[in-house]
């Protein structure tokens, strides 16, 4: 059946190809009284079942499906290179460029020839590098205009009272110019 499923995909038919890869995982992990032997097996088909999985819903840009299933087959095989490699793609794609860059690290410490793993891991420091240099600028001019509004409420209490005073008042109080003496 994995030739059947891997014709469905190579024509380009991913949403059936996920169905039959789902329906082989649910088959395995369902068998029950397998022989040491058969139990390698049907964890090495599961695992080979979940790459196909996240490798089809990462063709359909569904990320969070491409994330849960690479998980699954890095449950099964925790240095798995495709693993690894995929669930970076999927996290560069939706943005989380820190884990991205964290999982081609790890396949480049694994696998130091993986070629693909060597650029996405600079697309990722890229990505990383340009959004410190967004939040920077956008921080620094959020804090700008915060000074700016200070300075101008300081400015308006100043004029104020720069007015009060002009109009014979100190802090709404008028000044007496005269002063009255009884004898």
């Amino acid at each position: 059946f994995e030739s059947h499923h891997k014709l469905v995909f190579q024509e380009g038919k991913y949403k059936r190809a996920t169905l039959q890869y789902k329906k082989t995982v649910s088959w395995l992990e369902h068998e029950t009284g397998l022989s040491d032997m058969e139990k390698s097996q049907s964890r090495n088909l599961r695992l080979a079942a979940h790459l196909n999985l996240a490798m089809c819903h990462l063709k359909l840009k569904e990320y969070s499906q491409v994330l849960e299933n690479c998980n699954k087959a890095l449950e099964l095989d925790s240095n798995n290179e495709k693993g690894l490699f995929r669930r970076g793609e999927a996290r560069l794609a939706v943005n989380d460029f820190e884990l991205a860059r964290a999982d081609f690290q790890k396949v480049l410490q694994l696998y130091p020839s993986n070629k693909a793993a060597k650029a996405q891991l600079l697309i990722s420091q890229q990505k990383i590098r340009d959004q410190h240099e967004r939040e920077k600028k956008m921080y620094a001019n959020m804090f700008q205009r915060l000074a700016d509004k200070e300075a101008k409420l300081e400015l308006d209490a100043g004029c104020k009272e720069e007015a009060d005073t002009k109009d014979g008042k100190q802090n709404g109080v008028e000044e007496k110019t005269e002063v009255d003496i009884e004898i």
